[in-house]
């Protein structure tokens, strides 16, 4: 007798849709067959007629975002003090990064995702280091209740001499951060280098921004008085996305390693991808949901202030047929936990960027994709799951339903209507920029390796139980 059968359903499959439903047992799905064909179990759930979905794997996360600012908050102050040290700024960010773990993966698992691949930020930039992600291993297994991974983040050659440490420790992905400061492009190929040395499934991610263009435009802004949303959208157009994205596409194309374009945002940029693949450049796409239903006149203001920004209905368009042509090969939510305070202080040019979106993920892509008909279910799988899961070295084991895979699993009702916003997306950030935005579909059953975590919006699964995914070699 198996531990969980799901009958009455339409599995979505790398194959096609199957009427039917899904065997588990010890944590690992041993059939997709039609009813008839399904074993006995000893839990019988009834999908009653709607989707049964792979887990989502959410490829870009940073718990603990923000960290040092509540260092300011603490004092009163707006800004983090001078003086503080590199071990109280990581003490309080192994805090704030624990507690995001307990608090988001809660938001997560509520919307649908079973696995999640973050940054790791302890407050200090040091936090590369290998004893550290062993301790993140250690903080994530006490307080998740998904499954999770991480991504190392590369500031200069003090971290990256650690990066052979890390593969060891099952991380792939290394994040360059081009858009917050002036690179060296001379570090960033030689790390391209050093990447492609590893082999697969190893990648460079880069955040694209040209530093420069974006400082002369802020300047100019900032001159004619301007502080709305939009300003700072103008401040960071298109092309200051894809002047990155070419010279890095290129570059990793002479070092011969994969290139991984996070939160691609701009019409501009995805002219510049299709360009570099004719030419052989092996490019990852990722988008984020804000890039699909949200422009920069958005009525969520200071709060929906974001690296990089949000564009306009020309941009929307131009991702919507980007992920229907298979141009976009992932998304993301860029999932930063931040507080309203972080984000109003100091006005536009200051406050804090990011905010959360993990539990309006998969609803968003159902309401206003697949149930608008602008890309399929199937389609929909792929973005969310499988292309994740493959790129990250997941696959076979998640981001797919199949036997022998972790039954990392979604009951998804597409006609299910209801409205986002703080309440509903279960985060501990104290606002939503999808505020009172209603939606048709929802995760009403989410299975983290065949147990049940939330159901219909709410956490049943109060005890972590997230795991470490480790690459599939």
């Amino acid at each position: 007798m198996q531990d969980l059968v799901i009958k009455n359903g339409t599995v979505v499959t790398p194959h096609g849709l199957i009427l039917g439903g899904i065997a588990a047992d010890k944590g690992k799905i041993t059939a997709v067959a039609s009813d008839h064909e399904l074993p006995q179990a000893r839990n019988e759930v009834d999908a009653e007629g709607n989707f049964i979905f792979p887990g989502v794997i959410d490829p870009h996360v940073h718990l603990g975002s923000g960290s040092t600012s509540l260092k300011a908050a603490l004092d009163g102050s707006m800004t983090v003090p001078p003086d503080m040290s590199s071990e109280e700024a990581a003490k309080i960010g192994e805090e704030k990064f624990r507690s995001d773990f307990e608090t988001e993966s809660a938001s997560a698992a509520v919307g649908g995702i079973t696995t999640l691949v973050s940054t790791v930020q302890f407050g200090a930039w040091d936090a590369l280091k290998r004893d550290y992600y062993r301790r993140a291993k250690e903080i994530g297994k006490e307080n998740s209740l998904t499954d999770f991974k991480f991504t190392a983040w590369m500031v200069g050659q003090t971290q990256f001499d650690w990066a052979a440490g890390l593969i060891n420790e099952g991380i792939t992905s290394f994040k360059f951060h081009l858009g917050y400061n002036k690179h060296d492009w001379s570090f960033i190929y030689k790390c391209f280098e050093a990447i492609a040395s590893f082999g697969p499934p190893t990648f460079p991610m880069i955040h694209a921004e040209e530093y420069g263009l974006i400082n002369v435009l802020s300047e100019q802004l900032k001159a004619e008085g301007r502080t709305d949303i939009a300003a700072w959208s103008d401040a960071r157009p298109g092309i200051s996305e894809a002047i990155d994205i070419f010279t890095a596409g290129l570059m990793a194309q002479r070092a011969g390693v994969p290139l991984y374009v996070v939160h691609v945002s701009a019409k501009e940029s995805l002219e510049t991808i299709q360009f570099l693949r004719q030419r052989g450049v092996k490019i990852y796409v990722e988008t984020c949901p804000h890039y699909l239903v949200l422009d920069k006149f958005t009525e969520a203001g200071l709060l929906a202030k974001v690296n990089p920004p949000l564009h306009e209905e020309a941009d929307i368009q131009r991702l919507w047929q980007a992920m229907a042509d298979g141009t976009v090969d992932t998304i993301g939510s860029d999932h930063c936990a931040t507080a309203r305070w972080q984000k109003e202080s100091g006005g536009l040019w200051t406050g804090l960027p990011g905010f959360g979106g993990f539990g309006a993920m998969l609803a968003l892509m159902v309401s206003e994709g697949v149930n608008k008909g602008k890309i399929t279910i199937e389609q929909l799988a792929k973005l969310l799951s499988e292309n994740t899961a493959r790129i990250f070295g997941m696959y076979p084991r998640k981001g797919v339903l199949s036997p022998g895979a972790d039954a990392d699993i979604v009951i998804v009702d597409p006609h299910k209507e209801w409205v986002l916003g703080t309440n509903t997306l279960k985060s501990a950030q104290d606002y939503s920029i999808y505020e009172g935005m209603k939606v048709k579909g929802k995760a009403v059953k989410t299975f983290v390796r065949g147990k049940l975590v939330a159901e219909e919006g709410e956490l049943v699964m109060k005890t972590p139980m997230g795991k470490y995914a480790d690459v599939c070699w």
